[in-house]
């Protein structure tokens, strides 16, 4: 029996991920919350957690130290100082206090690559992507002093029935929104199925240690991501497409760079934030999260525009691909576990308030006279 410890188990796909562990033989699951909060809703699914700080060297040994697969997924909170600490604690903890012989696996981010948005003659790296791949050294350095194997996932969009991506897919799907644009590109989209396809073939031995891309195998173009999503909700896709020359989205992007000023003059101040003062960080936090709001409440008072998610002009990657078997495999093979999630064991969400409530509705009185 493996017993294999979740880091940020209660994250979006780190709950997706224990889920699916969970239904797998030979496998004893460790999900790692920090609060009783933070776990209930895995507890709730009859998943035993255990709760502690991994960050903290006093906690992190009775957490860790029985793990001989530690897969972090934690995405650490609070000023970029308060980050940057908890994130090195973690990766060092993680092979400082695993059992002996364990190995480690790392989920970093296709961020790493630099900015995402297409033509750009040089791809700067926004803080979180500079961060990671910080963090993928420290990995590194670390598997080397320790003795114990790593392994690094560079994930890009991640779909699942837990995902904030496959939501706002089906949703726009739902309501008749979706738009691609002219051309079809890759994506570098991922499934949480594929993801636990990787750890298994990490438990099994069969892919040496290294840093690797995590994503669709071979690479899913937009409009197979667009109709495998139509398809779990039931529907029939046809595409959208705007016509070429119409693809940029507009909105909440813009209005961001108007209102943080210049980009290179934002990258350097978050990069020096991080070794700033927890005083000083603090206050830019708070100041970050005031335009923010400013930013996405200009974009709502703009009114709509139907165009693109932003999602789907992003640059394609994916040079050090993980070697795994075809998504359609992946994802047939795992159809019950998926199934058993997203319809029998998930309710339904509850109708929006806004909608009519039925004048025969048992247990209502008709208030429509009154």
């Amino acid at each position: 029996m493996v017993r294999v410890g979740v880091l940020g188990a209660n994250g979006q796909v780190g709950s997706e991920l224990c889920l699916l562990l969970a239904n797998l033989s030979g496998i004893e699951l460790v999900p790692v919350c920090r609060t009783r909060s933070g776990s209930a809703f895995l507890r709730w699914q009859g998943i035993a957690c255990r709760h502690g700080r991994p960050a903290d060297p006093a906690e992190a040994p009775r957490l860790l130290g029985d793990c001989d697969l530690i897969l972090n997924l934690a995405l650490a909170g609070g000023n970029p100082a308060q980050i940057r600490a908890t994130e090195d604690q973690l990766i060092r903890h993680s092979f400082e206090f695993s059992a002996s012989g364990a190995t480690v696996v790392y989920f970093s981010t296709q961020s790493v690559y630099g900015d995402p948005n297409p033509g750009r003659s040089v791809r700067w790296r926004n803080p979180y992507g500079r961060a990671k791949r910080v963090s993928e050294s420290k990995v590194l350095a670390s598997a080397r002093r320790f003795g114990k194997r790593a392994y690094i996932l560079r994930l890009g969009h991640v779909c699942g029935e837990l995902q904030g991506i496959s939501l706002d897919i089906r949703r726009d799907l739902a309501r008749g929104q979706a738009v691609l644009p002219a051309q079809d590109p890759p994506s570098n989209t991922v499934s949480t199925a594929s993801i636990l396809d990787a750890v298994r073939e990490i438990l099994g031995g069969t892919v040496q240690p290294g840093t690797y891309d995590l994503m669709n195998t071979p690479q899913w173009t937009w409009q197979q991501v667009y109709e495998y999503e139509a398809r779990r909700i039931g529907m029939e896709f046809e595409p959208k497409r705007l016509p070429p020359g119409n693809n940029r989205r507009r909105g909440l992007g813009s209005v961001a760079r108007r209102l943080l000023g210049g980009r290179w003059n934002r990258e350097l101040l978050a990069k020096l934030l991080a070794h700033a003062p927890a005083a000083s960080s603090r206050r830019a936090q708070a100041v970050w999260y005031v335009q923010r709001a400013r930013a996405e409440i200009a974009a709502l008072s703009g009114g709509a525009q139907q165009a693109p998610a932003e999602h789907l002009s992003w640059v394609t990657n994916g040079t050090h691909p993980f070697p795994q078997r075809p998504t359609i495999e992946v994802l047939s093979e795992y159809a019950t576990l998926l199934n058993s999630q997203g319809r029998s064991r998930w309710p339904r969400d509850l109708p929006d308030a806004t909608r009519e409530r039925s004048a025969t509705a048992p247990g209502l009185p008709n208030t429509e006279a009154h």
